[in-house]
């Protein structure tokens, strides 16, 4: 099942590919811009809001409370699970 990512402030949509190891590989790619540090999931530089569906992380250590209640995620160490908007 293909996995469509829609970056919705960039105005643009993708679809997930196995090429791509994170969510940040793939908005690169499609240039998406992003600031970016440790690129390991601990900083928290690149947060970035999830609109909708679901994603998986490796590591959640840059977020803290208020952040996960507002839907941030990590996509230095994030991967789609289903269709997903981000607010980017």
């Amino acid at each position: 099942m293909a996995i469509q990512v829609e970056f919705k402030t960039s105005g643009k949509t993708a679809q997930w590919e196995d090429r791509y190891e994170t969510l940040l590989d793939m908005m690169e790619a499609n240039g998406i811009k992003v600031e970016t540090e440790c690129e390991a999931g601990i900083c928290g530089t690149c947060k970035t809001r999830l609109l909708s569906g679901k994603v998986e992380m490796e590591v959640e250590d840059g977020l803290d409370e208020d952040d996960i209640e507002q839907n941030m995620i990590l996509p230095c160490v994030a991967t789609p699970v289903t269709d997903i908007v981000l607010e980017v």
